[in-house]
């Protein structure tokens, strides 16, 4: 990729749900931009890690879900209101012990 970059073929690069460490070595061998990852009120393991490395490597941080995939909207009431294809029907948080009020 930072061949690409260096050809004027790409012009910034990024990362998606990267951890720390990978983070860090990507950075290390061409600058990182931005890093986009799930960031909510329901998920916020990325301040623990995350967060403190792009801001110390100066990369931007771009929150994807904030509202925590439509669960604090309020639009949300019950788990039936899912359509059949709808992939938060098959995502952990939605499943178990969860209660079928949201």
């Amino acid at each position: 990729m930072a061949d690409l970059v260096k050809a004027g073929k790409v012009r910034y690069l990024g990362l998606s749900e990267a951890d720390a460490s990978t983070i860090r070595r990507a950075h290390a061998v061409h600058p990182i931009s931005a890093l986009q990852t799930e960031y909510s009120l329901w998920s916020r393991d990325v301040e623990e890690e995350i967060l403190p490395t792009v801001r110390k490597l100066g990369i931007t941080f771009v929150a994807y879900s904030p509202l925590s995939r439509g669960f604090i909207t309020g639009e949300l009431r019950n788990f039936e209101d899912f359509k059949a294809d709808d992939v938060r029907r098959f995502l952990p948080r939605f499943q178990g012990d969860l209660p079928k009020e949201c």
